[in-house]
């Protein structure tokens, strides 16, 4: 019985990561988003509940999160990763959107707090900036879109995980159904 203490408790210290490779032996190493394929990297996940869920009507997109690989108390939080799809919009063009979206992303992170960076070296159908903390060049934000294959995505996290989660991104190229400019009436 002795024994079984010291296993369980690290059992619970290591949750995090048993959780993820649990995630990963029910669903694989992939999930589908309304036309897209998005690659789930090893020690993250995903939140299934989206697909079951998701209506034309509800678009909220999906998310991986990657949660410390333990319980230490001094652990960061979760990291995440964002993917949803350029939806049809009557009153904007998929560049009007884009715009919108970099608009958005920088008006959450002040100049005044963050370093804000064009990413070069992309793929030609992806655009990206990057929000880096003044205060610790460890963090990133990131938004991505790519209207040619009408995507838009966005990580916060370490900076260790900025090229994961570009690759990740780099390889949505399924364009969903749907994304043609919708007729104004």
């Amino acid at each position: 019985m002795l024994i079984c203490l010291p296993v369980i408790c690290l059992a619970v210290y290591y949750t995090p990561l048993l959780v993820s490779l649990g995630w990963h032996a029910m669903h694989g190493m992939g999930v589908n988003y309304r036309g897209l394929r998005i690659q789930v990297p090893l020690g993250w996940t995903a939140d299934a509940a989206p697909q079951k869920d998701d209506f034309p009507a509800s678009p909220q997109g999906i998310t991986l999160e990657k949660q410390p690989e333990t319980l230490h108390f001094e652990s960061p939080g979760p990291e995440t990763m964002y993917f949803n799809v350029l939806l049809p919009d009557a009153r904007s063009t998929p560049s009007q959107q884009a715009a919108q979206w970099e608009s958005l992303f920088r008006q959450s992170h002040s100049p005044s707090e963050f370093n804000m960076s064009r990413l070069a070296d992309l793929s030609a159908d992806m655009s990206c900036i990057q929000a880096t903390p003044v205060t610790s060049n460890s963090a990133a934000a990131l938004a991505c879109i790519s209207i040619e294959n009408g995507w838009v995505a966005e990580y916060a996290g370490s900076q260790a995980h900025v090229s994961l989660f570009l690759q990740v991104a780099s390889a949505l190229k399924t364009k969903p159904q749907g994304l043609q400019q919708v007729p104004t009436r």
